[in-house]
């Protein structure tokens, strides 16, 4: 559902201030801004786009929280990045004026600050810094790219795992008494999507994992109790 109400104006406006890449704008640009935006809501499990839909608008992320996925011929599917609050999704092929590289789904309700690609090109031409910010932006997700290739040539799946839990934590994290909680709940079959390997193969880690009192997951809900011997098992510190 997509709307343009004058109270959605506000969040949409607060929305954008929380993002770098509009950070740096004057009040009557960002007001100006966010008066052309629409806002736009969906369901926990609804997409947001498709693979190979026509790329027409840019997004960002309000509140809730999204996944990045892509199906290969035979049905499987990678889950390429997740996103929360504050993120920027769809630039690059409104950028090329070309058809979307993934499919984007909602993990829970979200809502979106919705910009037409109209609007987003005059943006980057009057506001170069915005648009050396959004080189910083892909050029990071690049370097995520290089790291996820690899961690598939050099880590084992143990290892693999490990690092996209140490990943979701920082992302997702928040320390209590019994271990750091992850807060984005994923099924096991998310997980494995995320990390490039089968359900069975998390499923029997996971497992062998709560025994040895490593991490507990509930339910999706993800506890770390010790965070080294993952890094360790990561190769993110000497053993």
């Amino acid at each position: 559902m997509t709307s343009r109400s004058p109270d959605g104006r506000e969040r949409r406006r607060a929305s954008l201030q929380r993002v770098p890449l509009f950070a740096r704008l004057a009040e009557a640009q960002l007001d100006a801004l966010a008066a052309a935006a629409n806002t736009r809501r969906v369901a926990a499990r609804e997409e947001l786009f498709h693979k190979g839909d026509d790329a027409s608008q840019v997004f960002v992320v309000a509140s809730g929280r999204l996944k990045v996925t892509s199906t290969s011929a035979d049905g499987n599917e990678v889950v390429l990045n997740l996103l929360d609050a504050g993120e920027v999704v769809g630039e690059l092929p409104l950028l090329l004026g070309g058809q979307r590289t993934a499919t984007v789904v909602a993990l829970e309700p979200s809502e979106l600050v919705v910009l037409e690609r109209r609007e987003f090109l005059r943006f980057l031409r009057e506001h170069p810094a915005a648009a050396t910010e959004l080189l910083t932006v892909l050029a990071e997700r690049v370097v995520r790219l290089s790291e996820c290739i690899e961690d598939i040539a050099f880590l084992g799946v143990a290892g693999r795992i490990a690092k996209k839990l140490l990943v979701l934590a920082e992302n997702f994290g928040e320390q209590g008494a019994d271990g750091l909680h992850v807060t984005l709940r994923l099924s096991q079959s998310e997980l494995a999507q995320y990390v490039g390997t089968t359900r069975e193969t998390v499923n029997k880690q996971i497992r062998l994992w709560s025994e040895q009192g490593v991490l507990q997951m509930t339910a999706g809900a993800i506890t770390l109790h010790q965070v080294d011997e993952l890094s360790r098992l990561a190769g993110l510190v000497v053993s």
